[in-house]
């Protein structure tokens, strides 16, 4: 048996290289890109992933240390029905592209080949798979470009510094990165949905490649009390303290633990239209009123008492009016893609409140509906929040806004993203209450936001392990004689940081309008600079562990922040 099945085998491999030999000889033709006096033949036949033959499929072969120098494509050559194509070369190292399109899916290969002074012809199979891409930022440099050695990419970042490389198969590559004559080199082994983070800001170091880990998805709560005591215990910051279900604010202020209930949300229904028998017209018709839905999220939201809101499936939760929450709740979207639209939800004096996993986006317009509405208001003196992987998208203005005396409040791990500006902190200047707010800003993601990330007048806010990128204008305004202790944040965006809100017309600053900003070890990738200054003596008075700000974190950041 054995020896049949090595019998078999010579002959199949005869076949094949048969095959490949006659068409050797009937193909002339192909010339590697740039070389001229062919000496040697590379024959290759060129395979689906089931091992069909991938006829029609595009091929390309280059210098293994050829880099592009324009945008201008090198040619391609096609292979015929039996997925055969040749190539004649000169002696030296190769890279080989292989790329097939149809109607539903495209696939592709690299393929490294070498041909030595004994080597006459080469014969070889390649087998097509999944494509990839290549996302990256230059986090500095002058006009530089990203190039792939031995493949025909040439890639301009944007103004951000944002770049990608796409249609690439799954492989190891010379990544190459600079000016076209001076270029910093690494080599990245990338696979299917693969993150590269390029910190260029130090020429003289090397280039630094970050693929982050995928995040795992949180798990629906079960109203085990257990996994709410998790959730409390990664609270940092300001909001430490907060307890949400299991907590009950006295009216001191004072937040006692308690045991709370559970309401689980069961419909996506939020105030309902009914028939009031009360209200009839001439006609005898019945008119209407709106009533609360049985099951709403607005129902658990306005219970008095200690509250953890969990929601039975996933959905569109869309709030007709704005939905002012009551004190001691845990608004639990983990487990379930949970996404509030609509009118929005405020706090009016109403604390101890957790927002978890939840995103908040395009609100409906309605009758009733205002520009200067956002997706969560904290305001009136309101104490303890946290806010945790949420995101923040498409409302008009700001898409949070903390104010009037509000305090104790921990953003974080959240997205803020679409919109004009991302946070206001504290409302006017001459408010004087605005003077006793804080907020912690820790691992958040500012992106597409047309002003600023964050606005602050008065009050105190500590940030840090932020990524601020594609901000229109300011990254953070520290103004109004607000204090703002800056640290360990990654700033890809033209003004990182100021200290200020408004000129005179002379062009000198408008005293009324100065902040005091401290800031420390954060990372420019589009110009700026530490602001000097000492916040008035402003420092938390609690301990954090501050990340390293570089590629590291801001690809972690990126990937991570939002519901999980």
């Amino acid at each position: 048996m054995k020896k049949e099945w090595m019998m078999v085998a010579r002959m199949r491999a005869y076949v094949l290289f048969g095959a490949l030999a006659v068409f050797l000889a009937a193909c002339g033709d192909n010339k590697v890109a740039g070389g001229t006096e062919a000496e040697s033949t590379i024959a290759l036949y060129i395979q689906m992933a089931d091992g069909t033959p991938a006829s029609m499929a595009r091929v390309r072969i280059l210098p293994d240390d050829y880099l592009s120098s324009g945008p201008a494509e090198q040619t391609w050559n096609e292979t015929n029905e039996d997925g055969h194509v040749l190539f004649e070369v000169r002696k030296g190292r190769y890279t080989i592209e292989a790329r097939n399109v149809s109607e539903t899916d495209a696939s592709g290969a690299v393929h490294s080949i070498a041909l030595d002074a004994k080597a006459d012809s080469k014969v070889d199979t390649i087998k097509l798979g999944e494509l990839t891409s290549i996302e990256g930022y230059v986090v500095l440099g002058e006009s530089p470009v990203v190039r792939v050695a031995g493949l025909d990419r040439y890639v301009v970042p944007d103004s951000t510094g944002h770049f990608v490389i796409d249609s690439l198969p799954q492989g190891s590559f010379d990544v190459q990165i600079g000016d076209p004559d001076e270029v910093h080199s690494t080599l990245v082994q990338s696979n299917a949905g693969d993150t590269l983070f390029v910190d260029g800001s130090d020429v003289a170091s090397d280039i630094k490649v970050v693929k982050p880990e995928i995040a795992t998805a949180t798990e629906y709560p079960e109203s085990d009390w257990s996994a709410h005591e998790a959730l409390l215990k990664q609270i940092q910051g300001y909001a430490v303290g907060t307890l949400g279900a299991t907590g009950k604010t006295d009216s001191t202020g004072k937040i006692e633990k308690v045991e709370g209930e559970v309401c689980i949300v069961t419909t996506t229904e939020d105030l309902i239209d009914v028939v009031d028998s009360s209200k009839v017209d001439s006609l005898g018709n019945y008119g209407t009123k709106v009533a609360l839905s049985q099951g709403s999220f607005r129902e658990c939201a306005e219970k008095d008492t200690p509250v953890w809101i969990l929601f039975e499936k996933d959905g569109t939760y869309n709030l007709r009016s704005p939905l002012r929450i009551k004190s001691d709740k845990t608004v639990d979207g983990r487990g379930r893609d949970i996404r509030i639209t609509g009118m929005g939800v405020l706090t009016n004096e109403s604390s101890n409140l957790i927002f978890e996993n939840l995103t908040f986006t395009a609100p409906a317009i309605t009758a009733h509906d205002t520009t200067s509405r956002r997706a969560l208001s904290i305001h009136n003196r309101t104490h303890h929040v946290w806010v945790d992987h949420c995101t923040f998208e498409e409302y008009p203005l700001i898409l949070v806004d903390v104010k009037r005396g509000s305090n104790a409040v921990t953003l974080s791990w959240n997205r803020f993203e679409n919109a004009q500006s991302g946070i206001l902190f504290g409302l006017e200047p001459d408010i004087f209450i605005d003077s006793a707010q804080t907020l912690t800003l820790h691992h958040n993601y500012f992106s597409n936001l047309e002003l600023r990330g964050v606005l602050a007048r008065r009050g105190k806010i500590h940030a840090y392990n932020n990524f601020i990128y594609g901000v229109g204008d300011a990254g953070m305004e520290c103004s109004d004689y607000a204090a703002c202790y800056i640290e360990g944040n990654v700033y890809n965006n033209d003004v990182p940081v100021r200290g200020y809100r408004l000129k005179n017309e002379d062009g000198s600053l408008d005293e009324s309008t100065v902040g005091f900003v401290y800031m420390d070890s954060n990372t420019f990738g589009r110009g700026g600079e530490e602001l000097a200054g000492d916040a008035q003596g402003y420092k938390p008075d609690y301990k954090v562990s501050v990340d390293e700000a570089g590629a590291e974190l801001a690809v972690r950041v990126k990937n991570e922040a939002g519901p999980r």
